[in-house]
């Protein structure tokens, strides 16, 4: 009597799973939503209009996003079966998301044609937690006219870019109207996650990177050196201002007219070249360029992905949905508004490159772009984060207001490394002791003859 209770009872479980209800977050910054929206109701046509998809809207900040998923994993059981997250926060909430591998056949998901960091941000260990809907890279912005009136060619390394915009700040700033008033080069270095974006990407285009084979390297020489040539442009070529700037206060200083360089996010492309704009059809884009003493071209990994909770009662289905919401075709259509495709294809697509030429500049920033290290700190990286601005904020700041020679900025260095290993080290820790418990109530259900999925 028994078993066909239990018999009963699944049947009538597998029964309802037949047609379900999905809650999917997304954001509503520009298009965003609406394409969601209209890439679900295909999804729906496609299944049958079988199930029904319900979309939460984020807050359109997303530190208060990121403080919504950080309260709702807490709890360790919420109605949401799908996150869009921001690839920082992949590694954070890596433990509370679904393997996906589970759901896909080797063949389904073109996991090669992705770019080898969008790849990275796939992954946690050897699960797959998250798809990507699109992508973005930190780039730099340069003004055309400005390069051909003094005869510069567009720089290739961080010191011809030193070089060429020391020139021409100079030579405009012989315009009384610009004097102290037209900069060379802006970016942003306040104390906040954009700054971690900035080192990041300076960094490794000098050779370093914040963590090597698990331990911390952020005092490196190579740190040093990427470090002291930020604080040579804030005190030469930019203004001080930029150590309180986001991408925003750059896009307007540069938008005005009055830069010859700026590194930003692509989205500001379409907003530049608006005709109210004073650069607009004037402006040209590189990626981050390496030095000449070590390193490559960079760009930090932005975009946002798409994941399915752990809790989720059809993961299933979710992960059918964000499969769609993810492939090539959605992707194809996104890029019409302006959101990079995370396939490498993608971007020799003639119809792509006619609608959005401006693509074409952004395949090797993306070929090569870095990741912050946000699966090496896991559930703590918000706390790496914020060690990282703060130090590199601060050193930056001391450089500008007295000057700092490079061995009192590797002791500042140094500090940090051993706050990064120490906060690695808790994170391995953990990490370890979850696993543990995972393993044992693994065993657990499957001891007792129940599939994992059966039980969430």
């Amino acid at each position: 009597m028994r078993k066909i209770l239990l018999v009963i009872f699944f049947a009538v479980c597998f029964h309802s799973s037949q047609c379900v209800t999905l809650k999917i977050t997304c954001r509503s910054k520009g298009m965003e939503l609406v394409l969601l929206k209209e890439a679900i109701d295909e999804w729906v046509k496609k299944t049958g209009d079988t199930h029904k998809v319900e979309v939460i809207t984020l807050p359109h900040a997303s530190n208060e996003c990121f403080a919504l998923y950080k309260q709702w994993m807490s709890a360790e059981s919420f109605d949401v079966d799908i996150l869009q997250m921001d690839v920082a926060w992949i590694g954070v909430f890596s433990d509370y998301l679904a393997d996906l591998t589970e759901f896909y056949k080797p063949y389904e998901i073109e996991v090669d044609d992705y770019f080898e960091a969008v790849k990275q941000s796939m992954y946690s260990g050897k699960k797959m937690v998250a798809l990507p809907l699109y992508t973005d890279c930190g780039i730099i912005y340069y003004r055309v006219d400005l390069l051909a009136k003094y005869m510069k060619s567009a720089p290739t390394t961080w010191e011809k870019l030193y070089e060429t915009a020391e020139y021409i700040q100079n030579e405009e700033r012989r315009d009384p109207n610009k004097k102290n008033k037209f900069y060379g080069f802006v970016f942003q270095a306040k104390a906040f996650e954009i700054l971690t974006c900035n080192f990041t990407e300076v960094l490794d285009s000098f050779g370093g990177s914040i963590i090597t084979d698990g331990k911390a390297t952020i005092n490196s020489n190579a740190a040093v050196n990427a470090t002291m040539f930020m604080a040579e442009c804030i005190k030469n070529i930019s203004t001080r201002s930029v150590l309180n700037y986001s991408e925003e206060d750059a896009r307007g200083m540069f938008q005005s007219g009055n830069a010859v360089f700026m590194r930003n996010w692509p989205y500001a492309w379409s907003l530049l070249n608006d005709p109210s704009t004073a650069v607009a059809g004037k402006i040209g884009v590189i990626p981050i360029p390496p030095s000449e003493n070590g390193g490559k071209s960079s760009g930090v990994l932005g975009g946002w992905f798409m994941t399915v909770s752990k809790y989720s009662k059809h993961k299933k289905y979710a992960a059918d949905l964000i499969k769609f919401l993810t492939s090539k075709p959605q992707q194809r259509l996104r890029s019409k508004y302006s959101y990079l495709p995370a396939f490498k294809s993608l971007y020799k697509d003639t119809e792509i490159l006619n609608n959005s030429p401006f693509f074409a500049y952004l395949y090797d920033s993306l070929q090569n772009a870095v990741t912050r290290p946000s699966a090496d700190f896991a559930q703590n990286y918000t706390r790496a984060s914020t060690e990282i601005f703060n130090t590199i904020n601060g050193v930056l700041t001391d450089n500008v207001e007295s000057g700092i020679s490079a061995s009192q900025i590797k002791k500042q260095l140094d500090r940090l490394n051993k706050k990064l290993n120490a906060i690695l080290e808790k994170t391995n820790k953990n990490s370890s002791e979850s696993e543990k418990k995972e393993n044992f109530w693994r065993k657990i259900i499957t001891f007792l003859g129940f599939r994992e999925d059966e039980i969430r």
